[in-house]
């Protein structure tokens, strides 16, 4: 007798290791072709040939044959190494086959934006396991196959022409500048972004896309200070799977601030000499457009017109795109509101910081008369104020003058200050007490530093702030204080975690709704399921352990 759910029962004769050939053609063209359940197969295969097999068989049967419905990663993987491929060689379009089953590009985009690391392995070079590679063909489409097809081709042609003679620089800087304004044009007009009194954010997800984002720069950063710069690719990759995972929610709901916070974190990676780094990360943004999107869609247009954009004058790029983004957040928002004057900021850390530090203050305070002391955000206004504080120092250390630059930072109101710029601001006074050569205060300096870090509860910023205080130590050549320090900061490496992320697509635009809001743990690299709880609405990092706890105690 055979059970509902096709498991083994005495009274029938099972399928032997022989059987299963003869019928090999028939049951995979059921499976994958007519796309049936597995247990429909088994109830036709039992009544039309007498085949009785049970479904943890077929299972295994199917697998042993490389019969599979749907795309696996490594699949996926080789079609975008070809893909890429094709395009860079040939310019072609492509149609991509798995097993002699054409790929619907649907299917594709939907499974990419899904894996995120895909495109991390990707740009590290992996190669995919050899069955894939094995299973995955590709060929040029025929002219009947499509008009679409005929289309692409037309393009391609195009293509070939416009690459015959590149563009010149001005002229992708005005690319650039153009799909810039479309795309934020686009936003702010067709309610994607809601401006809410002194807030303006995302219409679904109000303020997590955009804590998120900051959240990305953090875990960039952490990821370039920590993988040497001599190792693998795929330990380049590895560590960028948690902020790579995050960008792809990031892009699916994006804050109005994405693109000048995204060249702000490209233009910090390429300061500290990580322009590997950079390019992964910059690449990724043009494919995740494309995939979400399209490759018509202007967001797709201004990554792919960056990327043409030849490495060296990149940095010139990204200051001419992001004096654009302050123009156009002004215009759009209003010069006093918060976030136009936080895009003026990102715009500042990318330019302006690498210039005079009197050109810094001068450039600070021309920003400062332009805003109402009554109407700005009193976060954003500290932080203006920290920006002149430091370029005053600057400039007094280049003077000689210590003791100014110390009053510089060590006047300012700590307490209008976030926990991150307070840590910042205490790397600045360590650094320049310890110039002094005053050894004790420099120390305390550099431990309030990550005191205030440790308050952000993010692990990037204290692994930042720890850095800071081991490197301290090696130059005072207290080797014993130093490998401490390093061995705590190596744990707080090691105990990063997922970064979580909260959508409000319930939550009315205008009410404060974050002590409620839902944060699921993103696994990255894991089967297990996500989980949901409520924590603080501040917390962007979490702590599983934690986590564990409260949910054992029931705290």
């Amino acid at each position: 007798m055979q059970t509902e759910s096709g498991e083994p029962s005495s009274s029938k004769r099972y399928a032997t290791p022989e059987e299963w050939p003869k019928f090999q053609d028939v049951i995979v063209r059921l499976y994958v072709d007519e796309n049936k359940t597995l247990e429909d197969v088994r109830q036709y295969m039992e009544e039309k040939y007498d085949f009785v097999a049970t479904i943890s068989m077929y299972k295994r049967q199917l697998a042993s044959w490389n019969a599979f419905k749907n795309l696996r990663f490594d699949e996926v993987l080789q079609i975008l190494r070809l893909k890429r491929q094709r395009e860079a060689e040939h310019n072609k379009s492509s149609v991509f086959f798995v097993r002699d089953r054409k790929v619907e590009i649907d299917s594709l985009q939907i499974y990419i934006s899904r894996n995120p690391s895909l495109y991390a392995k990707l740009e590290s070079g992996e190669e995919p396991h050899s069955d894939a590679i094995r299973d995955v063909s590709c060929r040029t489409p025929a002219p009947s196959e499509s008009p679409a097809d005929l289309l692409g081709q037309h393009q391609n042609a195009k293509g070939k022409a416009t690459e015959a003679m590149p563009k010149s620089t001005t002229e992708l800087h005005e690319d650039l500048i153009r799909s810039l304004r479309t795309y934020l044009s686009q936003g702010f007009q067709s309610g994607t972004w809601i401006r809410s009194g002194s807030q303006c954010w995302s219409s679904k997800g109000q303020r997590g896309p955009a804590e998120l984002l900051k959240s990305l720069l953090d875990r960039c950063m952490t990821a370039a200070l920590s993988v040497g710069r001599q190792v693998e690719p795929v330990a380049i990759r590895h560590a960028l799977d948690a902020p790579f995972s995050l960008l792809i929610r990031v892009f699916k709901n994006p804050p109005p601030e994405m693109v000048p916070r995204i060249l702000c974190i490209a233009a910090r990676l390429e300061l500290i000499g990580r322009k590997e780094i950079q390019s992964i990360m910059l690449q990724f943004c043009l494919d995740l457009a494309r995939a979400l999107y399209g490759q018509d869609h202007s967001l797709s247009t201004f990554w792919q017109t960056f990327l043409g954009v030849p490495a060296a004058e990149r940095n010139k790029a990204i200051e001419i795109v992001l004096t654009q983004c302050v123009s156009e957040f002004e215009e759009h928002l209003g010069t006093n509101h918060s976030l136009s004057t936080e895009v003026y900021l990102l715009y500042f850390d990318a330019v302006e910081r690498q210039k005079d530090p009197r050109a810094q203050a001068e450039n600070i305070e021309r920003q400062l008369a332009k805003l109402d002391d009554k109407t700005i955000d009193p976060s954003i206004l500290a932080m203006l104020k920290l920006e002149h504080a430091l370029a005053t120092c600057k400039s007094n250390l280049a003077d000689g003058q210590l003791d100014k630059a110390d009053n510089a930072l060590s006047q300012l109101d700590a307490s209008t200050l976030s926990h991150r710029d307070n840590s910042f601001r205490c790397v600045w006074l360590g650094y320049i007490r310890w110039t002094k050569g005053d050894f004790s205060a420099a120390e305390k300096a550099y431990t309030d530093s990550v005191q205030a870090a440790k308050l952000t509860e993010s692990r990037d910023c204290v692994c930042e702030a720890l850095f800071q205080l081991e490197t301290f130590y090696l130059y005072r050549q207290e080797p014993l204080q130093a490998e401490g320090i390093r061995a705590e900061r190596l744990n707080a490496l090691r105990k990063l975690d997922s970064i979580t992320w909260t959508d409000y697509q319930d939550t009315t635009i205008g009410n404060d709704s974050e002590t409620s809001s839902k944060v699921t743990i993103i696994r990255i690299g894991s089967d297990a399921s996500s989980e949901t709880w409520n924590p603080s609405a501040s917390t962007i990092m979490i702590k599983h352990h934690d986590l564990r706890h409260q949910e054992s105690t029931g705290a």
